[in-house]
């Protein structure tokens, strides 16, 4: 009877040792994580709709415009709130728009290219033909607000991609690292950076010397994601004129409405 227990503790503590090492589940496949982060992408401008119609939020801009040396030459301050529950009165003569809480200031960044770059808004979602531009690598996995998270490092897949338009142009001279939410399969960080110069029209109209643009996002407890800040920093010249510009976005004041 002894032998009998003793061998059970020996089985038990083979069966606790990895964990108490430390050890982890294995990454997953890549093909995987891809499948599913597409999966989450294609729903998510109505997600966001759907977000915005539940929950109250205040979203902070800030724009500041920088001489050669990093001093601020100009500064811009903007401030917008998402109200799920207008009026009745707002809501008989103009009834809230789908997505835009603030269409005032979006027509106002649309007609200026510096401010092309907006929290929340989403014109290009993750599919396979983005994809199949890049290289991806998931190099470790990580905990981010207490989620676990796939970490993927990803960079153009060559140097000679085809360029049909000046969008073209800016994803292929992207690289940097997401991190993806292992269960929801979301995107809920990503670092990227311009890998090249790019010039348009041989540097006579403009060029772009360096952008750095990260976000993070965040879950509500009811699964709703929504991009927390934005921050991107830019360099570049417009024809002759130098241009140095850093904007950041938060979302604050976050109550669940209805």
């Amino acid at each position: 009877m002894k032998s009998v227990y003793t061998f059970l503790v020996i089985i038990g503590l083979i069966a606790i040792l990895p964990a108490a090492r430390g050890e982890t589940a294995p990454l997953p496949p890549l093909d995987t994580v891809i499948q599913r982060v597409m999966q989450t992408s294609a729903t998510e401008n109505t997600d966001y709709h759907t977000f915005n119609q539940h929950y109250f939020y205040t979203r902070d801009k800030v724009t500041e415009f920088l001489d050669s040396s990093g001093a601020v030459k100009q500064r811009e301050d903007n401030q917008s709130t998402n109200n799920p529950i207008p009026s009745p009165r707002a809501f008989t003569q103009h009834p809230p728009p789908s997505r835009n809480v603030y269409p005032k200031q979006a027509a106002a960044n649309e007609q200026n290219n510096i401010h092309g770059v907006a929290l929340g808004k989403k014109e290009d979602l993750i599919n396979s033909d983005l994809i199949k531009r890049f290289k991806l690598t998931i190099v470790d996995r990580e905990m981010v607000n207490g989620r676990p998270t796939l970490v993927v490092d990803f960079k153009p897949v060559s140097n000679d991609l085809p360029v049909f338009n000046i969008k073209d142009r800016v994803i292929n001279s992207i690289a940097g690292r997401a991190w993806v939410d292992e269960q929801d399969y979301q995107l809920e960080k990503v670092e990227l950076h311009l890998t090249q110069k790019l010039t348009v029209l041989g540097g006579i109209v403009g060029s772009v010397s360096k952008f750095t643009l990260s976000f993070e996002r965040d879950r509500t407890p009811d699964g709703y994601w929504y991009t927390r800040s934005l921050k991107w920093h830019l360099e570049a010249h417009e024809a002759t004129v130098p241009r140095i510009v850093d904007h950041s976005e938060e979302v604050s004041d976050l109550q669940k409405m209805r």
